[in-house]
């Protein structure tokens, strides 16, 4: 499922020149649905005079558009994946900018019994036993992949009937595992950003391999000479300045802070 925004690319503005002041910007679902583009776009905008034109997407999608060279940068939260990009020469450096947590949020009831379970690999381990109502983002973003690696570490292989693989953002797969009574894999700032709308809790939280660190990177106009090479290094710079890092540490849902900067990232 390719997302929005994809298709007037691929069609439309490959096809024209780009104004010097633009920026095609591709980035996850999670910092759409979170509302953190919604503070940080417009403050670049304001103080670059550059105008963004944003892809939003699953990581998995968002890398390939890079790799593609049908934007100027992208925000994700897969670092191995952004890695290879770099190393492939389609991306220049990878730059962290932000983390938290993945969490695993579900019904109250909890029928599978995961509540307070810090261990996520047991957690998963006790949704496949209890053949639990799982929905999974399925659409190859950094929370499916993040996925995949704890249902491996866990040793299952997620095909019983009630788990769903749904190819959508995460704001939809958190309303849908709401309506479902489903449990599913999350990051902690969209969680807070839907919570009030879906009645699920967190269930199981805190383990080490929960991390969840997004990255930035501007696509090589060496390899693709269309891109706009000085927007996205204006964009890059500012974004890991310190006035970003205030927005993004700033940068509250229900009064929980939601984002962290990379002084401590790995």
């Amino acid at each position: 499922m390719l997302f929005r925004f994809a298709a007037a690319l691929c069609l439309t503005l490959a096809a024209l020149p780009l104004n010097a002041a633009e920026l095609r910007l591709a980035a996850t679902h999670t910092l759409q649905d979170s509302g953190l583009l919604n503070t940080l776009i417009p403050a670049f905008e304001a103080v670059s005079g550059i105008k963004v034109q944003l892809a939003i997407g699953g990581s998995g999608q968002v890398i390939k558009l890079a790799a593609n060279g049908d934007v100027d940068a992208i925000l994700s939260h897969v670092k191995t994946q952004e890695e290879k990009l770099v190393a492939s020469g389609a991306g220049l450096k990878r730059h962290a900018v932000a983390f938290n947590d993945f969490v695993i949020a579900g019904p109250p009831q909890d029928p599978a019994r995961i509540r307070g379970t810090q261990d996520a690999v047991a957690a998963m381990q006790k949704l496949q036993s209890a053949k639990a109502r799982f929905i999974s983002r399925g659409d190859e973003s950094g929370t499916h992949v993040k996925e995949r690696e704890l249902w491996r570490a866990a040793g299952v292989e997620p095909k019983w009937a009630g788990y769903l693989s749904a190819g959508v953002g995460m704001g939809q797969v958190l309303m849908m595992a709401g309506e479902m009574q489903a449990y599913t894999l999350c990051d902690r700032a969209t969680f807070a950003a839907f919570r009030s709308r879906t009645g699920m809790e967190i269930l199981s939280e805190g383990d080490a391999r929960l991390y969840n660190e997004y990255g930035v990177v501007a696509v090589n106009p060496a390899r693709f000479p269309g891109v706009q090479a000085a927007a996205a290094s204006k964009f890059v710079a500012w974004l890991t300045s310190a006035e970003a890092q205030r927005l993004m540490t700033g940068f509250r849902i229900g009064g929980q802070q939601v984002f962290f900067v990379p002084a401590t990232a790995r």
